[in-house]
């Protein structure tokens, strides 16, 4: 990728255990601070599109989940992402929890910037990943909530009683009559 970046940013974890996903939320970076690039992100330099991917130390190939929402707003830019149940994802999951990995990175290309005192103000970027990282550069970005989340499972018919099967069958009935009269 032609002038590919990456900017850090660490962030402080709250966790709120319920079943196997972790969730992330917070800001993937913030607005008006020197970062130890010597860089200030401008409000209004991004214009995030649903191809960012959540990936762990800016690899592409070791994408670790799914964003699931992507905005500015006064602070920086704000996300929330779920992180996958998949093998990499349960050890990404488990060192931020443990707190062995607490910092945030962007990777992306700056499309429009000036320099004043040796600073660059990046004006317009295109964002192409957020990920999980071992060391940042800018510290003010924060998660402020992570949670775990079940995945709902599929129901085991074999598994249930006679009752239960009858009871089943008669909810399927019941939602078979209703979308038959929703068509008519």
């Amino acid at each position: 990728m032609k002038n590919f970046e990456k900017k850090s940013i660490a962030y402080e974890c709250k966790f709120v255990k319920d079943g196997e996903n972790l969730y992330i939320e917070g800001y993937a970076s913030v607005f008006g601070n020197v970062d130890s690039y010597n860089d200030i992100v401008v409000k209004g330099a991004f214009n995030p599109d649903k191809r960012v991917k959540l990936c762990y130390q800016h690899d592409f190939y070791q994408v670790i989940g799914r964003i699931e929402e992507l905005k500015e707003d006064d602070k920086g830019l704000w996300f929330r992402a779920k992180i996958s149940n998949t093998t990499l994802g349960k050890d990404v999951a488990i060192l931020i929890d443990d707190g062995a990995i607490d910092e945030i990175s962007i990777g992306y290309r700056v499309l429009d910037w000036t320099e004043k005192d040796g600073i660059r103000m990046l004006e317009k970027l295109h964002l192409y990943e957020i990920s999980i990282v071992t060391r940042a550069a800018n510290e003010l970005a924060t998660i402020q909530t992570t949670e775990k989340k079940e995945e709902q499972e599929e129901e085991d018919i074999s598994k249930l009683t006679d009752e239960q099967l009858v009871e089943k069958q008669q909810e399927i009935n019941n939602e078979i009559i209703k979308r038959t009269f929703e068509k008519i």
